[in-house]
């Protein structure tokens, strides 16, 4: 008897043609919603990094790889290099071939659960969720190799059965070639290995006697695979530090079991996403079905049949049985142990290790998921369409998100807004200067682009920087803000190289901060160089707060910008407060400037420290003077009248501004006018009287 056998539910087995043609139609299917919208998301930095590394030649290529750390095998980008001089590199275009290898799944996917003895209904099951699978949909749509391990890692379970079954050296080389490559993508395909050793292992293991021949067949063949990668593992530079860095930081506190598993089941069943979202917990829904499926061949036997059964088996699959070779051929332990063997070695190894990384159990957990939900039928057709339910479930609501909210990136966003307002003789400051390949990709080529820290760019390559070293990046920035009339700020990953954030204060505190605005994963702020702009009105002020600060005099420069940065076309006022502390300041004091109208509305504000957050008053010593520049917001569309442009100090500790006094005038509680507004055809600032 075997799962949704005919003898027990009387159900006509499908005809080969009926499953030809259900196998065409998934598909195409398949092919239809992973080629839908491909290049409707922008680049992610590691797809940005398979663009530009393919432009090197194959040689660069290979010499890259050979001495960097943290990289996998060459076979991908010596693929994409081959692509994208046939097809171009255009988003749709670095996204096909992951796109086309997802398709591939779906018959290597039937196939291997058909090649396992369940019933037809099972492959067409595993087939269908693996169709619908939110993870590998995402993975279809990613310029990175991880569908083409997976499909790799498909087809070498094939091998490896008919392999086992029938050892003949065809055979023998098809399985080392289909090894060679897929190790050839990714390090950690390696693990899918594993799962076949310890597969085979266990079959053997149950016969008696022992099958020494077959022991050694199984070693040398396991050897022959592993050969090219352990070669390259042994003599690559890169390689042995990355070893080393993996193996020094092996001992070091890593997320509990339990925790890392729970991300990791999550990925596999709703999608590997970087921000994942509440609805990934859905994913649970389809672990009581893996359990099932699991339990029916652990405990009735190597088809999920129940001893009482085992008399339905057909005359052939009674011999396969007695020949030992079959069993490894046959035997659903292979899905069991391929499945289990990565996730456990993860689990107690490398709790940091991404899922991508072991996607190949992904169509494995759905065959077994099938089988549960084949089993529950069988028992009863209610729960087997309940099962059925829950699976789709999953998968629509996980679908519906990934092609819905769902952004992996929105660098490009980021890099068309830079792109349109990007005005001449102005420059782009990298923080954290790995972010280069996608600003390569999306940026013209012809930008003035530094880094903090300055690095020298390679032209393919990613890039490790070394942290921002303060007393040299000051004055990179200070020569930047001479020649250039305003620089554009794009901040992701900058904790890798300024965790203190000293390059986006100091430059709050050297130039005027005009606006910045954010996208998910990318930040972009744009900073008016002093050098470039002049002062139209200058006022004395001479006012005292606390008896510790003091505002000497107000410089108004002589132009207000359009914006740059996310202000819904405001214009901006550029001030200069200069300050002198007159004993050293006791708080850290912040200075609200706002724009009012007649009836003393605040129209617009900006609160902050006098220079900024790098050098906060307390830091001052008595006698020092600085200057602060400060940006006001003039908001679009103003109608026509006069406005104050006033300023306060404040404690943060406190909620009411702190009063001053100017030279011998009395104290005043009320906001310092530093100048006034005139809007009417166009706009006019004045002095206070």
């Amino acid at each position: 008897m075997r799962i949704f056998a005919a003898q027990e539910t009387n159900a006509p087995i499908p005809s080969a043609s009926l499953n030809r043609l259900t196998l065409l139609l998934f598909t195409l299917l398949a092919l239809a919603l992973r080629v839908w919208a491909l290049d409707a998301k922008g680049l992610a930095y590691d797809e940005a990094a398979t663009a530009l590394m393919a432009r090197a030649t194959s040689l660069e290529i290979i010499q890259f790889h050979w001495h960097a750390s943290f990289e996998h095998p060459p076979f991908w980008q010596l693929l994409m290099h081959g692509w994208s001089n046939l097809a171009g590199q255009s988003e749709f275009a670095l996204r096909l071939l992951p796109a086309l290898a997802g398709v591939l799944l779906i018959p290597l996917c039937w196939q291997l659960a058909h090649s396992l003895d369940f019933d037809d209904h099972v492959p067409w099951l595993g087939s269908l969720l693996l169709l619908f699978s939110p993870v590998l949909l995402l993975y279809s749509q990613e310029a990175r190799m991880y569908t083409i391990v997976v499909a790799l890692a498909l087809a070498s379970l094939l091998a490896w059965q008919r392999l086992m079954t029938k050892p003949r050296v065809t055979l023998l080389m098809i399985f080392l070639l289909i090894n060679w490559a897929m190790l050839g993508f990714h390090y950690y395909s390696v693990l899918l290995l594993l799962g076949e050793q310890l597969a085979a292992g266990w079959v053997l293991a149950q016969q008696r006697p022992f099958a020494r021949r077959a022991w050694l067949w199984l070693i040398v063949t396991a050897g022959l695979a592993v050969l090219p990668l352990l070669l390259w593992m042994i003599f690559s530079p890169g390689f042995r530090i990355t070893a080393g860095i993996v193996l020094q930081g092996a001992g070091e506190v890593q997320v509990g079991a339990l925790q890392f598993l729970d991300g990791l089941w999550r990925d596999l069943t709703f999608g590997a996403i970087r921000w994942q979202p509440p609805q990934a917990a859905l994913g649970y829904l389809l672990l009581p079905l893996l359990v099932v499926g699991i339990s029916g061949i652990v405990f009735t036997g190597r088809r999920g049949a129940s001893g009482r059964h085992s008399h339905a088996l057909r005359g052939n699959e009674q011999s396969k049985i007695q020949n030992p070779k079959s069993k490894i051929q046959n035997s659903p332990w292979l899905l069991i142990f391929v499945l289990l063997a990565p996730i456990l070695v993860s689990t107690l190894l490398f709790r940091t290790l991404a899922t991508r990384y072991i996607l190949f159990v992904t169509p494995l957990l759905y065959i077994l998921i099938a089988v549960g939900i084949a089993w529950l039928w069988r028992y009863q057709h209610v729960l087997g369409f309940a099962a059925l339910l829950m699976a789709g479930i999953v998968a629509g609501v996980g679908i519906a998100y990934y092609f819905g909210p769902y952004q992996k990136s929105e660098y490009r966003q980021m890099a068309g807004y830079l792109t349109a307002h990007l005005a001449p003789e102005e420059a782009v400051l990298l923080e954290a200067p790995r972010q280069h390949l996608l600003a390569k990709y999306y940026l013209p080529p012809n930008l003035p682009i530094y880094t903090a820290p300055a690095v020298v760019l390679p032209t393919y390559w990613p890039i490790s920087a070394p942290p921002v070293v303060p007393e040299t990046m000051d004055g990179q920035i200070q020569t930047m803000l001479r020649k250039h009339p305003a620089l554009w700020l794009v901040l992701t990953a900058e904790n890798e190289v300024d965790q203190g954030e000293f390059v986006p204060k100091y430059l709050t505190a050297v130039a005027y901060k005009a606006d910045c605005a954010a996208w998910l994963d990318v930040n972009l702020c744009y900073f008016v160089s002093p050098h470039f702009v002049h002062a139209n009105l200058s006022t004395q002020v001479d006012a005292l707060w606390a008896k510790e600060l003091a505002l000497q005099s107000v410089n108004v420069m002589d132009h207000v910008t359009v914006a740059k940065v996310g202000s819904n076309d405001a214009q901006h006022l550029f001030m200069q407060l200069n300050w002198r502390a007159s004993v050293k300041p006791t708080h850290d004091y912040r200075v609200t400037l706002r724009l009012i109208d007649v009836t003393g509305n605040v129209i617009s504000q900006r609160d902050d420290y006098p220079i900024g957050a790098l050098l906060p008053p307390s830091t001052w010593n008595s006698g020092d003077e600085k200057p602060g520049f400060m940006v006001l917001p003039l908001p679009a569309h103003l109608p026509i009248g006069d406005y104050r442009v006033v300023m306060g100090v404040y404690d943060p500790a406190a909620t009411a501004l702190l009063a001053y006094q100017r030279g011998n005038a009395a104290v005043s509680n009320d906001p310092l006018v530093l100048a006034f507004v005139d809007i009417g055809d166009k706009i006019v600032v004045r002095k206070p009287q």
